[in-house]
């Protein structure tokens, strides 16, 4: 059923994209991921992953400087280094499709910022967990579904960037998860990304 909402919303997003002015891209970047991460009401540290985005843009315009950006992307989440109990180490990497859908405005020629909501789809993902009295590590596939991990994620989107030479933008991102992916009861995880992107644009605006 996930998986059937995002097609749905991406295909309506970009059907509304091609009726107007528009140029498409292609992108792809580097993200530095991180959760917030809590338990029982106590927080735990989390420590950033670095990973990385790739996918797919529409640029349509609706009014002057003002444009719609829907993407589709493959993007790897997670986080690392959340100490249980001081003895047990955690790290935990999730690959979604994604669904970005912003509202942008250029500010002056070239440089834009805006923001939006976002919807993931989860298509899986890996947990190493170490030992830290041992300093053994074992790797292990994240399950979904009840007792587990929610697939579903959605959150706010927030972006600047800047057109560099016609067609070619860099570009930075912050996205906000607002969805506890934790399936499990007591725990609380919520994805937090940082991105920074090249995204080449064909056509002209």
């Amino acid at each position: 059923m996930n998986k059937k909402l995002l097609l749905i919303l991406s295909l309506i997003a970009f059907s509304f994209a091609s009726k107007a002015q528009t140029r498409f891209g292609i992108k792809a970047g580097g993200n530095l991921a991180n959760a917030s991460v809590s338990a029982g009401g106590v927080s735990f540290d989390s420590k950033p992953i670095t990973s990385f985005h790739v996918g797919a843009v529409v640029e349509a315009q609706l009014a002057d400087r003002l444009y719609l950006e829907p993407k589709l992307l493959f993007s790897q989440k997670g986080f690392k280094d959340v100490n249980v109990l001081g003895v047990i180490s955690l790290k935990s990497t999730y690959s979604y499709i994604e669904l970005p859908v912003n509202v942008v405005y250029e500010v002056v020629d070239y440089l834009t910022i805006g923001g939006g909501p976002y919807l993931g789809y989860a298509l899986g993902g890996q947990s190493i967990v170490t030992d830290k009295s041992t300093n053994k590590s074992e790797s292990q596939d994240i399950e979904f579904g009840e007792g587990g991990m929610k697939r579903l994620d959605y959150g706010l989107n927030f972006t600047v960037g800047y057109e560099v030479i016609d067609g070619l933008r860099i570009s930075a991102n912050y996205s906000l998860g607002l969805v506890n992916i934790d399936n499990g009861g007591s725990s609380s995880i919520k994805n937090n990304v940082i991105g920074i992107s090249l995204t080449k644009f064909f056509g002209e605006r």
